[in-house]
Order: C-alpha cells, then structure tokens, then sequence
C-alpha cells in the first residue's frame, strides 16, 4: 500500500490542515515533498522542475504582487504530475476563485495550512511515514514467506536482520487480531505509531492481511516482563482497551528458527479465533500442532473430506449433523456442555453423536470415533478460516 494525501491528513503535524479544492484526489499517492520556489514562474526556468507524485509546499511568495501567477502555478503542477498542493496563508489568505475550480476539477488537492507549521518538519514528518511504508511493503511478503516454508538459518538470520537486527536475545511473537479493524487500519495504525527508542529497540509490530505481528525481546525468558513490554506498546499503538484475539509463540533464542515464531503466533491465533477464546499459547495447541504444521497437504485436506463426506451429505438435505460435530469438538467431547452450546437437551445431543458415528466412522467404540471426528473437525474450521479470509480481502 503506498501513501495517499488522505494519509498525510492523519500525522498530526498536519492535522489541522484545510482541504480547500480537489477532495477528488486524496487517495493519489505521495512519494515526496518538495518546495515552490520564487524562480518556478520565471521565464525560462528550467522545464523539469518536480519528480512527480509529490506535494508541493508554498508560502506564495511568488506571486505576492502578482496573484494571478497562482492559476498558472497550479496549472504547471498539474502538468507536471504533482499530486497535491499545501500553501501557507502568509501572502494570500484565500485563492484566486479560477485556481480552485480548476483544481476541484482536475481533483488536484490543495490544502491549507493550518497553524504555524515549518516546512522542514512537514518534510521530515512526511519522509518518516513514506519510509515506514517502504518497509512494511517488503515486511509483510517476508512474514507471509515465513508461514508458507521453512527457512534455513542463513534465510532466517536475514530475515531477523530486515526485521530488526537491535533484537534481544530472547523473542516471543504475538499474532494480533483488533475486532472489526480491517487491514487498510491495521496499516494506518502502524503508520501513525510513535514508539519510544526504548520500545524500538526490543520490538517489531508488523502488519500480516489483518493482524498485527509483534515481536517482543528481553536478555532472558520472563514473562512478566514480556507483558510489561506488550502492555507498553498496546498504549504507543493506541490499542489499548480493543477487543484482541492473541496468538503467543513459545519463547526461542533468536538464532534458533526464528520462522517459527511467526508460525507459532499465526497458528495459535487462528486456534483462539475457532476455539472464541481471547489468548491462546502454542504449547497449548494440542493436536492443531500436528495439523498446522501439515494444513497445506493434499493427504490433510483428503482425510477431513473423505471422514466428514457422510455429513457434508446431510447438509445437503438440511441437516444438523455438521453442526453439532463442530460443537461437540469444541466442547472437548462434553455431551451436557455441546448441549449447552447449541442451546439443546443432551439427550438430543447424544442421538446425534450416536448418529454421526454410525454414518462416518461404525466400527471405532467411543473414544477412537471422538479422536478420528475431532481431528477431521479441526482440519475443516482452520481450511474454512483460512477461505473466509481470503474471501475477505
């Protein structure tokens, strides 16, 4: 995702600036700032003047006694592919009126400054957000490489070097899901953050479709510190109080597979999203270990439709046996607590467990049957979770 003038609205040296034409044009992209000099309308000034994809900064000292030179600066902009215009009302403190028509109809954005604002810091303010977005357009392909294969230790101490090569030696990731934040705002969350060097030094928070990567580093395994440091950067991200579902990878020395952190968090995160819970660990996952690390397998994805195939049949005709297989496996094979879930008597519940044995698995007795459905039933919620999303985007 590049950064749009609309963007440039939300840093807050910027916040207070007045869009007065052009409103058409805020999602163009911004790759620079530059500065309109005196000499830009002078005869024979020289005719590349701009790169393009910019916004210009002014303070119209160009045209100071001569106000119709404004129109034909804008006009010249436009030509030269700049994509936004911010004036400071010294010398001017409205616009020629043929400017901004022909600025709302180009949907050139210009803007008003809106207090006493220095250019340098404009530039430098705007620089930061364009490189953070620069880095978090080749961040997230390197996270999403990490779910996808493994990493040999060459790949893996890069991988840590482009992330943030200041980490301790210690590092646990966090995948972070904020209810109802879709991933254009995970983005503007991380564009807009101001951690502390303190914070910058021994975290990462990335940006994965629509959740949030951490990686938080100390010199030794202490969790209470950990969290101390979460809780941190929840307040410098402006997270904190959201509704989360957390994924926590297991704690690894940073030169030990350092790939797998970033699958752990994943993964765990997706259990808890299944399972409705708030936080989940991998070493609490279960069985889903041995499912995540084969998810992508044909084998997998054969066994759960071949297992549930008598089942997927009765949703056919509108039946309830997928339902309550899915409920019962996350009520850990608890018939009253299923029951409860789907707002049943457990004895419903038991002729339907009763009857879904007898069509997906005859010959098993009770606790092999509760084994094989279990693990088809995870198969079919993490592959459905992972289609949802994807149709999400």
């Amino acid at each position: 995702m590049a950064v749009t003038v609309k963007d440039l609205l939300g840093l807050d040296i910027m916040k207070n600036f007045k869009l007065i034409a052009g409103g058409g044009g805020l999602t163009k992209t911004i790759t620079a700032t530059e500065i309109l000099d005196f000499e830009f309308v002078q005869e024979g000034y020289r005719t590349r003047t701009f790169d393009g994809n910019s916004l210009v900064l002014s303070s119209l000292l160009f045209a100071k006694d001569r106000p119709e030179l404004i129109f034909e600066a804008i006009k010249k902009l436009v030509c030269l592919n700049v994509h936004a215009f911010a004036y400071k009302p010294v010398f001017f403190s409205e616009l020629p009126r043929e400017a901004l028509e022909y600025a709302e109809k180009m949907n050139f954005p210009i803007l008003e400054f809106g207090d006493d604002e220095f250019f340098e810091e404009i530039i430098f303010s705007i620089r930061g957000l364009i490189e953070k977005d620069k880095a978090l357009g080749f961040i997230e392909p390197l996270l999403q490489e990490m779910l996808d294969r493994e990493f040999t230790k060459e790949e893996a101490d890069a991988a840590r070097d482009r992330i943030n090569p200041l980490l301790r030696p210690v590092v646990v990731a966090l995948c972070v899901k904020v209810k109802d934040m879709d991933e254009c705002q995970v983005m503007q969350v991380i564009r807009r953050s101001k951690p502390d060097e303190r914070l910058r030094g021994k975290t990462f928070v990335g940006k994965l479709k629509d959740q949030f990567i951490v990686l938080l580093s100390h010199d030794e395994m202490n969790p209470a510190r950990y969290r101390a440091i979460f809780d941190d950067l929840l307040v410098a991200y402006g997270l904190s109080g959201n509704d989360l579902t957390i994924g926590i990878s297991q704690p690894r020395n940073i030169d030990d597979r350092f790939e797998l952190n970033i699958r752990e968090a994943y993964w765990s995160e997706k259990v808890a999203e299944i399972e409705n819970e708030n936080v989940k660990h991998y070493k609490n996952l279960g069985i889903y270990k041995l499912i995540v690390t084969h998810i992508n397998s044909k084998g997998t994805e054969e066994y759960m439709r071949e297992y549930l195939a008598p089942i997927f049949e009765e949703e056919d005709k509108d039946g309830d046996l997928l339902q309550t297989a899915i409920e019962y496996v996350l009520a850990k094979g608890d018939t009253i607590k299923a029951a409860e879930r789907l707002f049943c008597h457990k004895n419903t519940i038991r002729y339907r467990i009763g009857k879904l044995q007898e069509k997906v698995d005859p010959l098993t007795n009770e606790k092999e049957f509760y084994q094989n459905l279990a693990a088809a039933i995870k198969v079919y919620l993490l592959l459905n979770k992972i289609k949802k999303q994807e149709e999400e985007k």
